[in-house]
């Protein structure tokens, strides 16, 4: 039966087969359109240098030559409007797969931020873990209860003993003080006058004898 339909074909061999060439990446694909579409500037630019001489040859040529030179024109202004468009059609490229090459840079980057992320919050969650609550709880209240012990201790190492003093009765001292203080002010500035009225007749007695 193999025989009389030719037999089956003998599958590929997976190592006769050429090794696949590596996929370019986009930066690699943009850097090789931005290349391709600076050799086209170059002509664009080369177009516009020819088509000067030529121009000006154009102002200055006769009738019988202007036909040609005129010619000569269009065939270079034919050129660069294709390169032009060569050029279009290469930077419409270049946006489109630097946009594709941005999309995947930022999936990339936010990837990286959710795995940044999503580990330490698992690692805060494990630091977390180790405080007990209750533990925690039961810290501040024995703080407190040791701040209310130590108010209370220092009330009363600050406690007067035997020295109970009445208010009213030192209130009633303080006025008698008070006016004790006055009657001695006043008292000075009498026994004062009077010295002075009597050194001042002392000297009225002495200049008197000495006018005498």
């Amino acid at each position: 039966m193999k025989a009389l339909f030719g037999g089956s074909k003998k599958k590929k061999d997976k190592k006769d087969e050429a090794p696949k060439e590596p996929v370019p990446t986009l930066g690699e694909t943009s850097s090789n359109l931005g290349s391709r579409a600076e050799v086209i500037e170059a002509k664009i630019r080369k177009c516009n240098e020819e088509l000067k001489p030529v121009l000006e040859q154009l102002k200055k040529a006769s009738k019988t030559s202007k036909k040609s030179v005129q010619n000569k024109a269009l065939n270079i202004i034919k050129r660069r409007k294709m390169y032009e468009k060569q050029l279009q059609v290469l930077q419409n490229q270049q946006f489109n797969v630097d946009q594709v090459q941005f999309t995947s840079e930022s999936i990339q980057s936010n990837i990286s931020m959710f795995q940044a992320m999503s580990a330490a919050t698992k690692a805060q969650q494990a630091e977390m873990a180790k405080i007990d609550y209750n533990d925690l709880e039961d810290m501040y209240d024995n703080m407190a209860d040791m701040m209310a012990d130590q108010e209370e201790i220092n009330d009363m190492m600050s406690r007067d003993f035997g020295c109970e003093i009445d208010e009213d009765e030192m209130l009633d001292e303080l006025n008698e003080l008070d006016e004790e203080l006055a009657m001695e002010e006043m008292t000075g500035k009498v026994s004062g006058g009077s010295r002075a009225e009597k050194n001042k007749k002392e000297e009225e007695d002495i200049l008197n004898d000495v006018m005498n």
